[in-house]
């Protein structure tokens, strides 16, 4: 018999990150040929869905695992660590999923009901190509959807963005269609995130129920009195956000690897003296630096979260805390590229030869990144304003 310590037992989350650095070899080995593809490697998805992580968002009734933001972030991360497209997908497959809670309770139980392991993706019409008609029981919608991650791997969609009359109002339709109803045009050509598979979905007279639809009023979303908006419109961007990340954290195992081997046995990894690079100080001071960063970077991330902790879907959040959750989010992404640079300075031009996975996580984090949920230029000037009390000119989150 043995004493009881006292101290609390892996959680949930506990054991998905486990299982997710268990995964991180077999991610990485696998992040090449995703790339080619354009998509995640079947082994892959299969080895995501086998290991749990597409319930992080899925409620529990539905067998689901329910996770509060910070442990979702944690289990991206860990993830994208091994390969930053699968990370990717993740995160948006967890956005996705806390997005039909907003539509329906009827929809969540057609999608996850004893399907827990449903893969979810979302995406916005293109408003020059969308057509919304009503209809006996429903609705007829028809248009194009670009930048759908996951596009050829997911069960559902949550389709957004759908602008429609309704008398004389201007109405936007948000509605769940399975991907059997859609059809896939393979228009993801990246240099980097390339495996998230994020090609276009095109709907084509797709007939909705209403049950798999809610509606809004264009002149209340688009309202000029942005004080407050629900929660989901920040949640999605750490969600990605993790995946970047993890990159970084990604390549920092793929240098260590690299300089913690006996260069007797590698290609030698050398400073500008000749000896092994880990006895330059400067190279292991360059070294450390990075580490510090990406560390610094994962903690931004985790504070963002952390406030978001316990906060409903559709609770509104305040301007001002939104400006700041994003600058919190522009810090993360500055400190992960910061760091990524000086492992590429200490790694040298081998580190960007194609069968370096070095270069694949720097890619992945330079295109990522890029995201307009991330865009630092407006994301400073929000802030900027926000302290001040003054009305921002662009808010996108």
């Amino acid at each position: 018999m043995t004493a009881d310590s006292g101290a609390p037992g892996p959680t949930a989350s506990d054991e998905l990150v486990a299982k997710a650095h268990e995964l991180t070899p077999f991610l990485r080995s696998h992040s090449e040929t995703s790339e080619r593809e354009r998509t995640l490697a079947p082994e892959v998805v299969t080895a995501l869905r086998d290991a749990g992580f597409f319930r992080l968002t899925t409620p529990a009734k539905f067998g689901g695992h329910d996770l509060s933001l910070s442990a979702q972030v944690e289990v991206i991360a860990a993830v994208a660590r091994g390969c930053a497209s699968a990370g990717w997908v993740l995160a948006a497959e967890a956005a996705s999923t806390m997005l039909v809670h907003i539509v329906s309770e009827a929809a969540m139980a057609e999608v996850f009901d004893g399907r827990p392991d449903t893969l979810m993706l979302s995406t916005a019409v293109d408003l020059t190509t969308a057509t919304v008609t009503p209809t006996e029981g429903g609705f007829l919608v028809s248009g194009h959807c670009r930048f759908a991650t996951g596009a050829e791997i997911s069960d559902w969609a949550l389709v957004t963005s759908l602008v429609f009359k309704a008398g004389d109002e201007d109405r936007v339709l948000s509605c769940v269609l399975p991907l059997s109803d859609v059809t896939v045009e393979r228009t993801w050509n990246m240099s980097g995130m390339s495996g998230t598979g994020t090609h276009t979905i095109v709907l084509d007279n797709v007939f909705v129920p209403e049950h798999r639809t809610r509606q809004f009023i264009v002149s209340e979303v688009y309202a000029s009195d942005e004080d407050e908006r629900p929660s989901y419109f920040v949640r999605a961007s750490l969600t990605t956000l993790a995946a970047l990340v993890g990159a970084a954290r990604g390549a920092l195992d793929v240098v260590r690897e690299k300089f913690s081997k006996d260069p007797a046995e590698t290609d030698k990894p050398t400073d500008f003296r000749g000896a092994a690079a880990m006895e330059s100080p400067g190279i292991r001071l360059w070294f450390a630096e990075a580490a510090h960063l990406i560390d610094s970077s994962m903690l931004h991330l985790m504070h963002a979260a952390s406030r978001l902790d316990g906060v409903g879907y559709e609770e509104p959040v305040e301007w001002l805390e939104r400006a700041e959750l994003r600058m919190h989010a522009s810090s993360s992404v500055r400190l992960a590229r910061e760091g990524m640079e000086k492992l590429l300075d200490i790694s040298g031009a081998r580190g960007f030869a194609l069968a370096n996975p070095l270069q694949r996580y720097w890619r992945d984090l330079a295109v990522g990144s890029r995201h307009v949920s991330f865009h630092a230029p407006t994301a400073l000037e929000d802030y900027s304003l926000a302290l001040w009390g003054k009305r921002p000119s662009l808010v996108l989150i």
